[in-house]
């Protein structure tokens, strides 16, 4: 049974139909949850992008323990013992104030880990606690399994054939654990002018779709803008005005639609502009904790606009690209 409800802008549903081996899952017919599910998707993705999951594999106990390991992670005094994250190979540690997303801010007010999935990576856990590794290696198996069950989910909302997405995560040698941490900070020092530092500037998110794991403070601070091809920031400004508060129930995920799934759909589905701010005093005392699980196809899949989305009053707008390429 699916209990959909609304949540602020965000739509809730329960993924646990794609979790049962029947229907779409063994090659039948969708089951009538699978249909109500898959709708709910295509709804929110055709809207925004963004919707609040359940049900999808992922245990109470397991996201203690990745929550736990990832706090453990950054209360360490000695970070410097990590891995430096470098962009050549998207793997190690990330310290607060060296990122931007969006090139008209200051760095942003947080901190992070990047995991590489395996086999096709060999992650480098030294310096970090001896839960660390274990943790991230039994998140991964569980949004691996996750990843190729909403892709299922979403070939089954588009009305394409139901293993146009799954069949692309083979490898999962593009996809990344990205563990977040955005320290306490004081409210005074951030805002929404551009002349200053947030937990995460304007952005899109660039692959097929993503999980956000939320901590016990949830999607606080998280903010939402749909527009136009989901450009905000930098040189296309709006950093200002029209955004909307993510809030959500405890617990769970939030699933984003990336920019590789707009293209891949001619821009049916959204891929929408996000950031993360301090939105009070409350919220700047406290540590805040995400795991964000960024799914793109293999390296080597195609990406191609399907026929269902070209029409004489919509021509393709995107040439094929490989996973790699884009």
């Amino acid at each position: 049974v699916i209990f959909v409800m609304k949540a602020g802008k965000i739509p809730s549903v329960d993924l646990s139909p794609f979790f049962v081996e029947e229907g779409v899952i063994v090659g039948a017919a969708p089951t009538p949850d699978q249909i109500e599910c898959a709708k709910v998707i295509d709804a929110a993705c055709r809207e925004h992008g963004f919707l609040h999951a359940t049900g999808f594999g992922m245990s109470k106990e397991l996201s203690e323990q990745v929550f736990s390991a990832s706090k453990e992670l950054f209360e360490l005094t000695d970070k410097a013992s990590l891995r430096p994250w470098h962009a050549s190979h998207n793997m190690g540690y990330i310290p607060t104030r060296t990122e931007s997303h969006n090139p008209s801010r200051p760095p942003e007010m947080k901190e992070a880990f990047n995991v590489q999935f395996p086999a096709e990576h060999t992650n480098d856990f030294r310096g970090s606690p001896a839960t660390f590794a274990n943790a991230a290696q039994d998140l991964q198996s569980v949004i691996q399994l996750a990843s190729k069950r909403y892709a299922i989910a979403c070939a089954l909302a588009l009305g394409l054939p139901i293993d146009m997405f799954e069949k692309t995560l083979c490898d999962f040698d593009l996809c990344t654990l990205k563990f977040l941490h955005y320290p306490p900070c004081r409210l005074e020092e951030t805002g929404i002018e551009t002349d200053k530092p947030i937990r995460i500037g304007e952005h899109t998110d660039f692959g097929a779709f993503t999980f956000l794991l939320l901590g016990e403070n949830g999607a606080d601070g998280l903010q939402i803008k749909p527009v136009a091809l989901g450009a905000v920031g930098g040189e296309a400004g709006g950093e200002q005005d029209g955004w909307l508060n993510v809030d959500v129930p405890p617990g769970g995920a939030i699933i984003n639609t990336g920019a590789l799934m707009a293209r891949w759909t001619n821009d049916a589905w959204r891929a929408t502009a996000h950031r993360v701010i301090v939105p009070s005093a409350e919220a700047a005392s406290r540590d805040r904790y995400s795991i964000a699980c960024f799914v793109d196809p293999d390296s080597a899949a195609i990406v191609s606009v399907h026929d269902k989305f070209v029409t004489p009053d919509k021509p393709c707008l995107y040439k094929p690209i490989s996973g790699k390429a884009f």
